[in-house]
Order: structure tokens, then C-alpha cells, then sequence
């Protein structure tokens, strides 16, 4: 006797599950931070910081704009975006302890229900009209996501003219494949780092204006190595080194599914 197979949205829902299980329960975010830890140069790599630089500055002035901040975790950027002059943020995560942590912060900083709205929700199927945010941000969450589904959500929600902002993980570097198999309780069973072939898809999804900028290449790697072996001099000749070959390398566009990090800047059609 044949057992039909699960369908694709119970699928979804258990992906789902997991992820707040993973990120409610057992806290991934913990361990993903102790790990960062270890390796603090490559959180200040030059590139990295110029990336940084680039979405702070891409979300500088949202005087009387409707942000979306697309799994908000303890809401770090959502107070940013509120002190930046949002009009509305509206947060969400699937986890109710990022959420109540959020919540609290805001309030505690006077950002009123008014302004700011925090939610435990599927980021899969957002409780938003179409057309309504001017900016929909999100910091390391697409890979947790099926990336299809969540896309055509934010294309929905997002009006005409509006802007995405994400910051992910990149998937084809093989030491970082090495170091990402070395350390699973960092991350979750199911998030998925993107590859060449998932960018293509992603901006090739609908008519999008797009642009992608990575970090990370040489960088990252070699980061790593000087945070075990001179910790206290991030600003290190080695590193330097490597982002000079590293920026010689992005201004001919190879490789970028080899870096650590991308930003996905992307435009809504009018």
C-alpha cells in the first residue's frame, strides 16, 4: 500500500516549526553568537564594514516611511529604522521570545503602538495588505526561508517603488562550506546559504531593479586565521592585503557566491 508523500505546504509548515523550535527553545541565535565570538576580526573585516555602511546608509532617512523589518530577532534594527524616522515599523518572528524582547524595547524607549507593532508571524504568509510598505529590510533571514514563497509575499506587500534590503549568507566558498559543516549547532537544520545558480533565481523572479554587493571573498578566511593567531590587531597587514585582492576581484564581477556575506538591494517595478 502507497503512503502519499506530504504536501508542499506541509512541508512549509514544518520547516516552519522547526525553525521556531530551533530559535524559540534552544536559542540557535546563542551559540551562533558565542561562535562569532571566537573570531571577532570577521565581523570588521574592511569590506564587511563598508557593507554595513552601505545598508545603514540605504536606511539613513525613512522620514514618513512604512518599514516592514522582516525577522526582527530582539529588534535591533527596528529601533534603528524608528530612530531613522520611520512613520510605521511593523516587526515580525517566528519566535515570541524575540518578539516580547523587542516589544519591550521599543516601548521602553517610548516607540508607541502607534509607530511600532511587533508580531510572531510565518514570514511566509504576512497579515499585510498589498502595496503597503515602503521598505521591506531583513538581516540574515531569507535563508531560513523557502526563498520562492517568501519573495512573492514581499513583492506583494511591497508598494510600487519600494525598496527590499537583505542581508545574507553566501553558499559556494569551500572553506566556508568546511566551517559551516564543522559547526551545526550554530545554525539550523533547515537554513541554506545562497549559491550562484539562487541569486540568478531570486533576482530573475519577477522585474525587479537589482543590485548585489558582497563581502568576504579573501577577507572572511583570512580573518578567521588572524583572530586565532594575533587577536588583538584586527587592523592587520594580512587583512589589509586581502581586501585590496579582494576588491580587484569585485570590480571584475567574479566569484561573488564565494563571499561570506551578500546585500540584496532591490526595487520594486512601478
Amino acid at each position: 500500500m502507497s503512503v502519499a508523500s506530504p504536501s508542499p505546504s506541509a512541508d512549509l509548515a514544518a520547516r516552519v516549526e522547526r525553525e521556531r523550535v530551533a530559535h524559540t527553545e534552544h536559542d540557535v541565535m546563542a551559540e551562533h553568537n558565542r561562535l562569532k565570538n571566537r573570531f571577532p576580526h570577521v565581523e570588521h573585516y574592511p569590506s564587511r564594514r563598508r557593507l554595513h555602511e552601505l545598508y545603514r546608509e540605504l536606511v539613513r532617512d525613512l522620514s514618513g516611511k512604512t518599514v516592514l523589518d522582516y525577522g526582527c530577532g530582539r529588534g535591533d534594527m527596528s529601533l534603528e529604522y524608528l530612530q531613522n524616522g520611520a512613520a510605521e515599523v511593523r516587526a515580525i518572528d517566528i519566535s515570541s521570545v524575540y518578539v516580547e524582547d523587542a516589544e519591550r524595547r521599543a516601548r521602553a524607549l517610548g516607540f508607541d503602538e502607534s509607530r511600532a507593532t511587533f508580531a510572531v508571524m510565518d514570514a511566509h504568509k504576512l497579515a499585510f495588505p498589498d502595496d503597503h510598505f515602503d521598505v521591506v529590510a531583513g538581516w540574515s533571514i531569507l535563508h531560513h526561508l523557502d526563498p520562492d514563497v517568501a519573495m512573492a509575499e514581499i513583492h506583494r506587500v511591497l508598494k510600487p517603488g519600494g525598496r527590499v534590503l537583505l542581508w545574507e549568507p553566501l553558499a559556494d566558498h569551500p572553506l566556508m562550506r568546511i566551517f559551516r559543516w564543522l559547526t551545526p549547532g550554530a545554525r539550523t537544520d533547515d537554513e541554506k546559504p545562497f549559491s550562484g545558480s539562487d541569486i540568478r533565481r531570486l533576482v530573475e523572479s519577477r522585474p525587479w531593479k537589482s543590485e548585489i554587493v558582497a563581502c568576504g571573498l579573501l577577507e572572511a578566511p583570512v580573518a578567521m586565521g588572524t583572530s586565532l593567531l594575533m587577536r588583538s590587531k584586527p587592523d592587520n597587514l594580512l587583512i589589509r592585503l586581502a581586501d585590496r585582492a579582494e576588491s580587484w576581484i569585485h570590480g571584475r564581477g567574479w566569484l561573488t557566491s564565494w563571499n561570506q556575506h551578500m546585500l540584496i538591494n532591490l526595487v520594486k517595478a512601478s
